[in-house]
């Protein structure tokens, strides 16, 4: 059989021991909302399987992987108010037959925070009664596929996804790029040079300014039309020692 739901406690990359039982098991718990179709696919087969197993009737205290949510969690830490009226579905496979975990193109997933409480994925497993110990109904886990998915009701496991975590902001520690010089008003055909990535220190006879946005004197003066005057009324150049340069 093979369902699509919300994973519960998922224990798919290393095997646990579950309170009162002795062996590691793999396991997860599928929950569906009432409306679900699947609801009475599974109902139907846990009927089947209690048929067959017992034909007498189901025995009272027996157990079985698939119930309502409220009975399986209810008067627990971990009860969620909001499932209430959902269905909770239990599979588990043995420690020595590991069940497959692959993403959306069947690759395996080695990373097992990807595959977490709350997540949508699709689980294949087989439901059959069984009679050693108490007996009951066991959904037996075979693998699991994670649709990339997130349940309407976001991670169950408290932890932030990456969106919640940061936001989407940019690395404030990039510095913005300093802007090219802008071409002088009076020149307006002569195109500025653009801001190098790592300027070189101005000559001491060509002192630029803060206009100048990083731009050296010899890359003003490799455009055309550029000359130390024009630097200099423009604002981009400071004049030697404070006194406008005598000019030819």
């Amino acid at each position: 059989m093979l369902v699509k739901g919300t994973l519960s406690f998922p224990t798919l990359f290393t095997p646990k021991v579950a309170k009162g039982a002795t062996e590691s098991k793999y396991s997860v718990t599928v929950l569906f909302p009432p409306t679900d179709p699947q609801v009475a696919q599974i109902e139907a087969a846990v009927n089947t399987a209690k048929s067959d197993t017992y034909p007498s009737g189901f025995p009272a205290g027996t157990d079985c992987c698939w119930m309502p949510y409220d009975d399986k969690y209810r008067g627990k830490d971990y009860y969620d108010q909001r499932f209430s009226g959902w269905w909770a579905l239990s599979c588990n496979a043995k420690e020595n037959d590991k069940p497959a975990v692959v993403d959306a193109n069947h690759v395996d997933i080695i990373d097992p925070s990807k595959v977490y409480s709350g997540c949508i994925a699709e689980v294949h497993l087989g439901i059959s009664g069984y009679t050693k110990g108490r007996g009951g109904i066991g959904g037996w886990l075979n693998g699991v596929k994670y649709s990339g998915e997130e349940g309407s009701m976001g991670r169950l496991d408290g932890k932030p996804n990456v969106d919640q975590m940061f936001g989407g902001s940019a690395d404030a520690s990039a510095p913005a790029a300093p802007a090219a010089p802008a071409a002088p008003a009076t020149h307006a055909t002569h195109a500025a040079p653009a801001a190098p990535a790592a300027p070189a220190a101005p000559a001491p006879v060509h002192q630029m300014t803060a206009k100048a946005a990083g731009a050296t004197y010899e890359q003003f003066m490799a455009q055309d039309g550029w000359t130390d005057e024009l630097l200099i009324s423009e604002g981009y150049m400071l004049p030697p020692g404070g006194a406008p340069l005598a000019f030819q």
